[in-house]
């Protein structure tokens, strides 16, 4: 989504660290100490199948007990192969009610968000794009904590109005490819959804003064993998990091709608098996671009 007009950022001013596959995140026992993640697309389907099946040129998100928000155009390209991809949450959206608005940001903080992007090495004479998946962990306090402000910074400054708001992942992940030598355009990496209120003339959205940015930065972990014992450490922290999210709450009759996935007032993490029945998205889309190949890397 384009932002003409003035705009505010929310932002963390902190420089994006990288952590290394062999560091301690990988063996935490609680809640995983990762805030955003990058590995190969064919890794994560690879080490986490439960959770994306795939069919022919399907791959089909399970996600209704544990797994990830995967936002996207609908698309992807893994293993020289594209894939169309169901059950997946629009990079853009539009919002109609306050339902809809915590529906929304409770999908956003209960599941580690799934971004795909694409990148090529900088030291080869014909570099190939490849496809890299990018997991955002919102239960970790700090990224919750961004997404939180940014939530909060845009409704509280545009009270009766419509406006928007993006969430902008680009500089900590471009800043991570740029040290491991490769160069990214950051495409894919920023999610947003657009607040309409039923009103004739709403003069501050019009001219873009209602249209917000929060850029999200954190700490990258480096989850490339290519022998097997590193993989089984990824695919361990993997599975430790898609764990339920499960909600105690005193309101059993809560409704569901477009982006009820979970809920946030509780978080414990267990080892119950994921649904294998699919929740189907009502935003799904036939008709997105295409993203590129990755690679394994050591």
């Amino acid at each position: 989504m384009s932002f003409k007009g003035n705009r505010r950022q929310v932002s963390r001013t902190v420089s994006a660290g990288i952590v290394s596959i062999s560091s301690g995140e990988l063996y935490t026992l609680t809640t995983c100490n990762c805030e955003i993640a990058v590995l190969p697309v064919e890794l994560l389907l690879e080490l986490q199948s439960p959770y994306f099946q795939k069919n022919d040129n399907t791959i089909t998100v399970y996600n209704h007990q544990g797994g990830y928000s995967v936002f996207c155009d609908g698309k992807v390209e893994a293993g020289r192969e594209t894939y169309t991809i169901r059950n997946y949450i629009e990079r853009s959206n539009r919002l109609k009610s306050h339902a809809d608005y915590k529906d929304y940001r409770e999908t956003l903080l209960t599941k580690p968000i799934v971004l795909f992007t694409k990148a090529r090495k900088t030291n080869q004479e014909s570099p190939r794009d490849k496809a890299f998946a990018v997991i955002v962990n919102t239960r970790h306090p700090n990224i919750r904590a961004e997404i939180e402000k940014g939530m909060n910074s845009a409704i509280t400054s545009v009270w009766g109005e419509s406006y928007s708001l993006q969430f902008d992942f680009q500089t900590a992940i471009k800043q991570f490819f740029s040290s491991v030598n490769y160069d990214t355009d950051g495409e894919g990496l920023t999610i947003s959804f657009e607040f309409k209120v039923d009103a004739l003339f709403d003069i501050s959205y019009l001219f873009g003064f209602s249209k917000r940015k929060a850029e999200v930065n954190g700490k990258v972990l480096n989850l490339f993998s290519a022998n097997e014992e590193k993989r089984e450490k990824v695919k361990m922290f993997l599975d430790k990091i898609s764990e339920p999210y499960i909600r105690r709450s005193s309101v059993p009759d809560r409704r569901m709608s477009l982006f009820s996935m979970g809920s946030i007032d509780e978080e414990v993490f267990n080892s119950v098996p994921p649904n294998m029945g699919p929740r189907m998205s009502l935003l799904e889309s036939t008709h997105p671009p295409i993203a590129e190949e990755l690679t394994s890397e050591s």
